[in-house]
């Protein structure tokens, strides 16, 4: 029995430790910038002129959902480069689903069925659509386990 309430406090601790962290992950900031103690310094290139953005999105080609990735000089250009190549691909309902300039995998994720999209970021596809289908669940629209990778694009 001590044996559980130990596994249990340590899981308990573990999750709380992810919440947090998660938390100020998503609190915001400039795109590409890691704040600790209150200073803020880029997190992998000094010089923005040198950015790369990239950004996966999706469209209807036919009855199915088919992904598009994209890169631009800033956050604007790669998501509008995405929806121009969707509609180049002969895509219907273009949306980008995900950017980013940050050294992260990126995917996007669909459903055939109900033609819901979405994208999310991580260190590897696994985690990246792990992120959609939690950033789906915080929205209130959930993803259907059968969603399935339209894209991904990993550096």
């Amino acid at each position: 029995m001590a044996l559980t309430r130990t596994v249990s406090a340590l899981f308990a601790g573990g999750v709380a430790a992810a919440a947090i962290s998660m938390g100020v992950a998503w609190a915001g900031g400039p795109d590409g910038y890691n704040e600790d103690n209150g200073y803020v310094e880029p997190a992998v290139n000094s010089d923005p002129s040198d950015d790369v953005y990239e950004a996966v999105g999706s469209g209807y080609v036919g009855d199915s959902l088919v992904g598009f990735r994209a890169t631009g000089d800033n956050k604007g250009a790669a998501t509008a480069n995405v929806i121009a190549a969707c509609e180049a691909g002969g895509g219907m309902d273009c949306s980008w689903d995900e950017v980013t300039s940050d050294n992260l995998c990126i995917v996007s994720i669909g459903n055939d069925n109900t033609g819901q999209v979405g994208g999310g970021a991580g260190a590897n596809p696994a985690a990246a659509r792990d992120d959609a289908f939690a950033h789906a669940a915080e929205g209130g629209y959930p993803f259907d386990p059968s969603a399935r990778t339209l894209i991904e694009a990993c550096p």
